[in-house]
């Protein structure tokens, strides 16, 4: 009976098989090497396009504070503005309240004349 690996010596075989070994080995450490890279390059893509998002949101902040004391300040000045039409007004309304007591003073003073002149002369 005949045995080819009768035919090799053993430290042959282990030294060829440790060869192998090592191959196959260094393969899969290139490949995690590799996935390693390419999830660095990943990490550092996220992490650009999370500070490029930080400093947009940043910017959106501050214009929406802006936006915000624009809109304070119209409303500030549209209600200052309202007030001196209620000012306006109130000043208006009395003195057409002046008017119409002028007015009646006035007619009650036509009438009192009308009667006196329609009055027989004694």
């Amino acid at each position: 009976f005949f045995s080819p690996l009768h035919a090799w010596p053993m430290n042959v075989l282990s030294s060829g098989l440790r060869k192998g070994l090592t191959r196959e080995k260094d393969a899969e450490k290139e490949e995690l090497l590799k996935q390693v890279k390419e999830l660095r390059d990943k990490i550092a893509s996220l992490e650009n396009d999370n500070d490029t998002l930080i400093a947009e949101n940043l910017s959106l902040q501050e214009q929406l504070e802006q936006e915000k004391l624009r809109n304070y300040e119209l409303c500030k000045q549209r209600v200052e503005e309202k007030k001196v039409q209620l000012t306006m007004l109130s000043t208006e309304e009395q003195a057409i309240e002046e008017q119409k007591e002028l007015l009646k003073a006035l007619s009650d003073e036509i009438t009192k004349f009308s009667a006196e002149v329609s009055a027989p002369s004694k």
